[in-house]
């Protein structure tokens, strides 16, 4: 099911956000909602592909769950980065699994972050706002001290 969110105002972020998973799809969106975000969403990764080609220039960020149907994460950040060259779009990869080595294969093939379901959209959020060139850099303060952001690793 591929769903828009209401119309917001002209300057709001937008998201698309890739999840096979019906209730972490409506979480995640909420909580990018809640955030200011416009929400494009798809649940397989063929319709998630489409979404993304259809509108990758009016892009904030990407958020896609590791396990999706069809065309799963791996590929999806592999086909983006390597095959596509796309390099200023941020990639929020959600996996329920933790781990180091997961986190590395995934950072080195290309994602900003490898979070968990319930850091997605605090993620997303900094660096859908900041970009990738403020996320590589590091920022001048904790990430904690920063108002109205809660501290977070998104990497």
């Amino acid at each position: 099911m591929t769903t828009s969110s209401p119309t917001p105002s002209p300057k709001s972020p937008r998201a698309l956000l890739l999840a096979s998973d019906r209730r972490l799809r409506r979480r995640v969106r909420r909580d990018l909602e809640g955030r200011g975000f416009e929400v494009v969403a798809a649940g397989d990764g063929e319709k998630g592909l489409s979404l993304l080609l259809d509108e990758l220039l009016r892009l904030d960020v990407l958020v896609l769950d590791l396990a999706l149907a069809g065309r799963d994460g791996w590929s999806l950040v592999r086909l983006i980065r390597e095959s596509g060259g796309e390099r200023e779009l941020p990639i929020v990869v959600v996996s329920a699994r933790q781990d180091d080595g997961l986190r590395r294969r995934l950072l080195a093939l290309g994602a900003d972050a490898v979070v968990s379901p319930e850091d997605a959209a605090r993620c997303a959020l900094l660096l859908g706002l900041f970009g990738r060139a403020a996320h590589a850099a590091p920022p001048p303060r904790p990430v904690s001290a920063l108002p109205m952001l809660p501290a977070l690793a998104c990497a």
